[in-house]
């Protein structure tokens, strides 16, 4: 009996092993064996080194010199959530100063910068504007959304905080409330920016924060949790038969982003709290004008409410 176990758990040592060996060499990336990544985690060499190219660029952009001034806590700010966020002695960085971020449509309600800086003695960097999946349908536009996260990653942050704004599938979540995502329906989602070989679990990455109810009531917002289903737009999901499906998955709110953010994060073994700001029900008629309004009649009070979140936040 013991021998059989053991000789299950050599074979399946040797098994690993003859994995590790062989998929490099199947043009599956490299195996990365740092502190707290899983040893079976794949990333593609050519995307890491890009990313490693962005990072360089943020560092020297920023005078980032020392392992104290690197951020520890990344920020993607989506719609709204970016507006009145400003950390001290803040510096900004165009996305088209950056390698591999050239090109890019204006889109509104996202800036389309890097942003570093400090909030409460912590150095943060942020993204203010994300890139969507649903921007362009070609393999290099999903490098681009990979590749504004990798930077982040690759500059050593280790902890991220993903916003949106998102649409609520449930009259149990109004209009201006705070979602805490607590796990993904994926079966809805565009391909990932993931390459052959990068097998992750985006809703693994998932954390549950006491910290981010705090800060909610601290600001006078609603806080929950609930899941989140990825559509990919830009056209909205329709109100008489599609929210009705998307809701019977379980997901609290609907949205086009987080969820490729996610899967990035996951490559590097990050923490994520995701977090959605509710602006639009289930039942109105889709608006993005008025999306963009309510975002931005509550920008004040979600700067606020990071600002308070992060003053809690260890990384």
């Amino acid at each position: 009996m013991h021998t059989e176990k053991l000789s299950k758990r050599t074979g399946k040592a040797k098994t690993q092993i003859g994995c590790r060996l062989l998929l490099p060499l199947l043009g599956f990336g490299r195996l990365n064996e740092q502190e707290g990544q899983d040893p079976m985690t794949y990333r593609n060499p050519i995307r890491e080194q890009a990313a490693a190219k962005a990072a360089e660029v943020l560092m020297q952009r920023f005078g980032i010199e020392t392992a104290f001034d690197k951020p520890k806590i990344g920020l993607v700010l989506g719609t709204g959530w970016g507006d009145t966020f400003h950390p001290v002695d803040q510096q900004r960085c165009s996305f088209q100063e950056i390698d591999g971020l050239g090109g890019l449509d204006v889109l509104a309600g996202h800036a389309r910068k890097v942003v570093y800086g400090s909030v409460h003695g912590k150095p943060v960097i942020a993204l203010s504007g994300r890139i969507h999946m649903n921007e362009s349908p070609s393999p290099e536009h999903g490098d681009k959304v990979r590749l504004h996260i990798e930077m982040l990653a690759r500059l050593g942050v280790k902890k991220f905080i993903f916003t949106a704004a998102v649409g609520s599938l449930t009259a149990k979540i109004p209009v201006g409330s705070i979602v805490g995502v607590d796990g993904f329906v994926t079966l809805y989602a565009p391909d990932m920016p993931l390459k052959t070989g990068e097998f992750v679990s985006p809703e693994d990455m998932l954390i549950k924060s006491s910290a981010a109810n705090t800060a909610a009531k601290l600001n006078n917002l609603e806080y929950c949790t609930g899941g989140h289903v990825m559509v990919r737009g830009p056209f909205f999901e329709g109100r008489k038969y599609d929210k009705r499906l998307l809701a019977a998955s379980g997901a609290s709110v609907v949205g086009m982003s987080i969820l490729p953010e996610t899967c990035v994060a996951a490559l590097y073994d990050i923490p994520v709290l995701a977090l959605g700001f509710v602006t639009n029900t289930a039942v109105e008629e889709h608006s993005h004008k008025t999306n963009q309004e309510r975002s931005k009649n509550a920008a004040k009070k979600l700067g606020e409410f990071l600002d308070t979140l992060i003053s809690f936040t260890t990384a």
